[in-house]
């Protein structure tokens, strides 16, 4: 037999322990390209209307450093707002419900810990499926010249999302020729210089030169057009379907250039990581270049926090599950995508 009051010490105790446990056995791909410093806990002190969601501000401007002589007056400038980033903050949970007869049983202790460990095994392993599922959606759905509302949209209690369905910029991550992404300034990019997405490059050696160089080119400005004022991010990973992996090596780990019939050195061996991630289900030839910071702000606890409630009109003890996260694009210059559609 148990009573009320025990339940809280079960969840704290052996709840807490199951779902750390299993917590560890989880891989989730998209920590191995989105680096730590992006992945913020939320808290009020991170966010700027927590726990609802965040603005931000950037600002750009200054310039480059002006050589003056002695007497010579300094040249002024000032800085320029950039683009406003809105995060919606997403509040998940699940609840367990143990009837308040369960608790009179004789074994009621055994059987009510085995129904707690196991309701925090499952949310941990649910949560690790969200992130990845989620995060998986928004490269996948990132193409889509319409936008997607299920993974990009920034509203949040009494403040709504004016590009709901893009990014920050009002295009969708990955823009294709004839709707690139524009600079705040207002000023028209040129050529390839504010496209991250070729609707029709399937993965070679040269197709992945082609990415390398555009993601260069897009990190030789800033958002307002201003050259070389945005700080260098190395292209760093390319990430496949399943489908992709044996092609993703031979392009990034042969010693010789694939497909060539002399002994040409592969110069992008060692350049990227492969990272193969099953989740990308959309398009099985799609593939994606990444940098060093591949652009993406995530708000994440990491593990989900376990309450117990009392509810004494239905005379149930409920131990919830409850998590904080939330993913956006905070620049579209860190991810180049190719070989997939705009529709």
């Amino acid at each position: 037999m148990l009573t009320v009051d025990q339940i809280p010490k079960l969840v704290l105790d052996r709840g807490y322990a199951a779902l750390a446990d299993e917590y560890s056995t989880r891989e989730e791909v998209w920590r191995r390209f989105v680096t730590p410093s992006n992945i913020i806990v939320p808290s009020a002190d991170e966010l700027t209307d927590f726990p609802y969601g965040h603005r931000e501000l950037d600002s750009v401007g200054l310039g480059d450093l002006e050589e003056f002589q002695g007497g010579q007056r300094i040249e002024e400038d000032q800085t320029y707002d950039g683009y406003v980033r809105q995060y919606k903050l997403r509040h998940l949970g699940k609840t367990l419900t143990i009837d308040e007869e369960m608790m009179k049983m004789r074994n009621a202790e055994s059987i009510i810990t085995g129904m707690i460990v196991d309701f925090a095994r499952r949310q941990a392993g649910a949560a690790s499926r969200f992130r990845n599922k989620y995060i998986a959606g928004m490269l996948q759905k990132g193409t889509l010249a319409a936008g997607s509302t299920e993974y990009f949209d920034g509203s949040y209690r009494s403040t709504p999302d004016t590009n709901k369905g893009k990014i920050y910029d009002g295009k969708p991550w990955f823009a294709a020729s004839g709707n690139a992404h524009p600079f705040a300034s207002g000023a028209s990019p040129s050529g390839s210089q504010n496209v991250n997405l070729i609707a029709s490059a399937a993965l070679s050696s040269s197709t992945l030169d082609a990415a390398i160089t555009s993601m260069e080119v897009h990190n030789a400005y800033d958002e307002r057009g201003n050259e070389a004022e945005s700080a260098y991010n190395r292209p760093r990973y390319l990430l496949v379907p399943s489908e992709l992996r044996a092609t993703a090596i031979a392009v990034t780990e042969s010693e010789l250039l694939p497909g060539t019939t002399t002994n040409d050195r592969n110069h992008n061996a060692g350049l990227v990581e492969p990272i193969v991630w099953p989740s990308l289900r959309d398009d099985t030839d799609a593939w994606w270049l990444l940098g060093e910071d591949c652009g993406l702000k995530v708000f994440d606890e990491g593990l989900p926090r376990l309450k117990t409630m009392v509810d004494e009109e239905r005379r149930l003890i409920k131990v919830q599950s409850m998590l904080y996260f939330g993913a956006h694009v905070k620049n579209w210059r860190g991810a180049v995508c190719n070989n997939k559609a705009t529709s």
